[in-house]
């Protein structure tokens, strides 16, 4: 819509034309004019100098009626031009657009403070979050001509943080000591968009595109003059013509220019390397700048350590959602592209090593190691849950949470886990996490997670001395703590980034609190938070604030994907189960200490099923309706336990076990629960001693088995071929396993008679249609209908087989397309830490 209503506010032959917004089945579009061409990123190299110019002219004319229309277009790039086939160039996506109303009022689309355009292209404005005017354009406008005349930016700093402090602080060399050829008239012309002040910048595009053709009429005069002057000569000596006169650049400019640049360049490593050395950033201004994420991998708040930034400030790495599966993702700051690790897929968790090389990161069972440049990865441990929080010291170990005990650690050449901290009962604590050690190499600060807490911003953080058993309460209400160098801690609560004065020596807060930065992603519900510092001072922050988990609805969806409200209060609803009869829903409540409720359909009455004590989650029916089992946290892990729906009777322990236990599926007669455990699938008999035993073993992760309605068969999800695939088969236990889908395949569920099973592929439900007797036969697999991108799993099918029950995420922010960067960031903290203290 930004997009749309800036663009076709303007008609105009070097704009892309917006024809309409309109709105089908709920869903916006835009129709758009077609050109047939190629970016001016991808045309460039075959451009000539007349064409350079002639281009330059029409973009210039284009962003001139642009802002006579009150528009800013703040992202002038190449790949925003298009060249047509008859070579008009036209200015496209206006996505980042500032819409001026009348007179000198704004309507602001970004925020004061924030960083919007594109690295390299911005103005010194842009970079430093200022507001951005037309002039803005006018020296991005400026950079792109530089480029296309010369074949290189002006600003060409190693990474984003030297680029961004050429911008702001380096004059660019003239084009002519980059080729000598180019008019010192076209030089001034470019240099004076390129001025740093916007008030001493070219302040108009309507007379840069005067200018421009002034250049073009006179050189062409001037070209027509020396032929013409030289051609009677010429032909009576027989001489062919050479090129003309170019002006000469003197020796001393010539060599000065390239030499003072790379100095500049080597400047900026020396203090980029003093920094790392020293541990002090470099005097310089910070710098705000924002790096956008690749669409195929955004930033998940599904992880624990979701975003990392290396000590030495060249690397950042974070958890990245690749459709259904999250992987680390690696760059380079010092490069625009994003690395993907394939192998990693499944990751939960990372850290960095201390000297930069290497990755540690966490799935559902083990903690492995890899190259920060790809390749294979190792096993270092297994690890019995889901880590929560990982941290890679000099000392040569990677300290890690687990997510119902205390805190270990494990040599990162692997070996087996030591215990660092142990829970204390007395004081309701059932998860230690985020640990992250002090300059000593001996004391670990850490988040503590009572059983009573419904948001990790009431969560406890604390310090403790490896070895001893006495640990020390810093602060009442926080999570996700570190130390930086100025002398304090920073952590999260809320939406705000805190710091407090600490001294490390004495492991002690000597200070208030003081908010210092907006946003870091906290996750009320397990603490996790999107924040990292390298040892330079360089901070990297997911720019959002508390991701909101009350905004799930259960819904039913039928065969042809439309969707119907079935619970109307939106919650932070995980496991949903409907009932055998269709009459009630179970559903976990997702908070710092999960929640069953439930949800009677016909009274309209949502009750509370289960009441703390830490997580109750990812409850299931008993056949005969009158039960909801589910995993609870009593002790170090999640076992299972069963309780009457309508809360008559106490609950009922069923299991025991140093592992943690989800309920999937009952058999049609009551008598076996299905269950996962340690990534097998395994049964609970219901009757007599209630002995569990293994059903499917194997290497693999295992999830999701569902009894078939006749309780003939069980259909399950494995990643043993590499990726996670739908399984079928017998129970009990006999001969045979078949391979039901083709590309992919979670969430198995039969309909009520059998002769269908769906799963999710992708973003689609698929169905096989299944006939099975003495012997099991299934077709190929189709597709039903399209998943909706916010669905929350696949719970169910109704009694009726008609439609689906599933969880929709109405407003939920789990992935993010950028993240923010501020370089020098140790200055800005001690600036807040000491207007704190005055």
């Amino acid at each position: 819509m930004q997009e749309a209503q800036a663009a076709s506010a303007i008609n105009h032959p070097n704009i892309c034309t917006i024809y309409s917004i309109e709105e089908h089945d709920g869903q916006l579009f835009i129709a758009m004019e077609f050109v047939d061409g190629r970016t001016l990123r991808e045309s460039k190299d075959s451009v000539n100098f007349k064409q350079a110019i002639d281009i330059g002219i029409q973009i210039a004319e284009g962003l001139a009626a642009a802002h006579e229309k009150g528009i800013v277009h703040r992202d002038i790039k190449p790949e925003n031009i298009m060249i047509r086939k008859d070579g008009i160039a036209q200015i496209m996506d206006f996505g980042l657009a500032k819409l001026r109303a009348s007179g000198s009022k704004i309507t602001r689309l970004t925020k004061q403070g924030s960083t919007v355009g594109t690295a390299g292209y911005m103005s010194p404005e842009q970079v430093q979050g200022q507001d951005a005017d037309h002039r803005s354009d006018i020296f991005s406008y400026g950079v792109l001509l530089y480029e296309l005349l010369t074949g290189q930016l002006p600003f060409r700093g190693v990474h984003e943080t030297a680029l961004a402090y050429e911008i702001v602080n380096v004059d660019p060399a003239p084009m002519s000591s980059v080729k000598p050829e180019i008019d010192e008239n076209l030089d001034a012309l470019v240099l004076g968009c390129l001025e740093k002040d916007p008030r001493e910048r070219m302040q108009s595009m309507a007379q840069v595109a005067l200018d421009l053709k002034r250049f073009r009429r006179e050189s062409s005069r001037q070209r027509m003059s020396r032929i013409t002057a030289a051609r009677p000569a010429m032909q009576q000596s027989g001489v062919h013509a050479q090129p003309a006169t170019v002006p000469q650049v003197s020796p001393a400019r010539k060599f000065v220019l390239p030499v003072a640049t790379a100095l500049l360049a080597l400047a900026v490593i020396v203090l980029g390397w003093q920094s790392v050395k020293t541990g002090k950033g470099p005097t310089v201004p910070s710098m705000h700048l924002t790096i956008n994420l690749p669409a195929e991998n955004l930033m998940a708040a599904f992880g624990s350590s979701t975003l990392e930034i290396s000590p030495d400030g060249q690397y950042i790495a974070y958890l990245g959602a690749d459709g259904a599966v999250m992987q680390v993702v690696v760059r380079r700051l010092d490069q625009f592209t994003f690395d993907p690790l394939p192998t990693t897929a499944g990751a939960t968790d990372l850290c960095i090593s201390p000297d930069g090389e290497w990755i540690a990161y966490s799935t559902a069972s083990e903690i492995k190691t890899i190259s920060i440049r790809g390749g294979a990865a190792q096993k270092i441990t297994s690890v019995p849950g889901l880590t929560r929080g990982m941290s890679w010291e000099r000392d040569g170990n990677i300290y890690f949470g687990i997510i119902n005990d205390g805190l270990f650690r494990v040599s990162a050449k692997g070996g087996t886990p030591e215990v660092v901290t142990t829970l204390d009962s007395t004081q309701n604590e059932i998860s230690h996490r985020y640990p992250h050690m002090l300059p000593d190499g001996k004391t670990i600060l850490y988040t503590i997670k009572p059983n009573n807490i419904s948001t990790f911003s009431d969560a406890l953080i604390a310090v403790q001395k490896i070895g001893s058993p006495e640990k020390k309460i810093l602060i009442h209400g926080g999570t996700y703590a570190r130390f930086v160098d100025p002398g304090a801690v920073i952590y999260l609560r809320g939406d705000q980034v805190y710091a407090v004065p600490f001294d490390a020596a004495k492991a002690e807060v000597t200070g208030a609190p003081v908010p210092v930065l907006d946003g870091g992603w906290l996750i009320e519900g397990s603490g996790q938070a999107a924040v990292s510092i390298s040892g330079a001072g360089t901070l990297v922050f997911a720019p959002a604030g508390i991701n909101e988990f009350n905004n799930t609805t259960i819904q039913t969806m039928d065969m042809q994907g439309n969707l119907h409200r079935l619970v109307d209060t939106a919650r932070a609803y995980g496991g949903i189960s409907l009932s055998p009869n269709g009459e009630n829903v179970a559903a976990d409540a997702g908070a710092a200490n999960d929640d069953i409720w439930i949800y009677q359909l016909k009274k309209g009455i949502l009750t509370r099923l289960t009441f703390g004590g830490g997580n109750n989650d990812l409850p299931i029916w008993s056949r005969d309706g009158n039960y909801v089992v589910y995993s609870a946290e009593k002790g170090k892990y999640l076992n299972l336990f069963r309780k009457r729906w309508d809360g008559s009777a106490p609950e009922e322990r069923l299991t025991v076990s140093p592992y943690t236990q989800v309920a999937e599926s009952f058999s049609p007669d009551g008598k076996f629960l299905a269950f996962s455990q340690n990534n097998d699938i395994w049964m609970l008999p219901m009757d007599g001693a209630k002995r569990p035993f293994p059903f499917v073993e194997s290497p693999a992760h295992k999830y999701f088995a569902e009894f078939s309605p006749d309780g003939h068969w069980v259909a399950y999800s494995s990643d043993e071929s590499g990726k996670p695939e739908i399984y079928v088969v017998p129970f009990p236990a006999q001969p045979g396993k078949w391979q039901i889908s083709a590309g992919g395949g979670l969430a198995p569920r039969w309909s009520p008679n059998g002769k269908e099973l769906y799963f999710i592929s992708g973003t689609t439900v698929m169905v096989a249609d299944i006939s099975a007797g003495a012997a099991f036969n299934y077709s190929a697999q189709r597709k039903v209908c399209a998943l909706p991108s916010t669905a929350v799993g696949l719970a169910g099918v109704t009694p009726d087989g008609k439609q689906f029950v599933l969880g929709i995420n109405s407003a939920g922010q789990y992935t993010l397309n950028h993240i923010s960067v501020i370089t020098n960031w140790f200055d800005e903290l001690k600036t807040k830490l000491s207007a704190n203290k005055n």
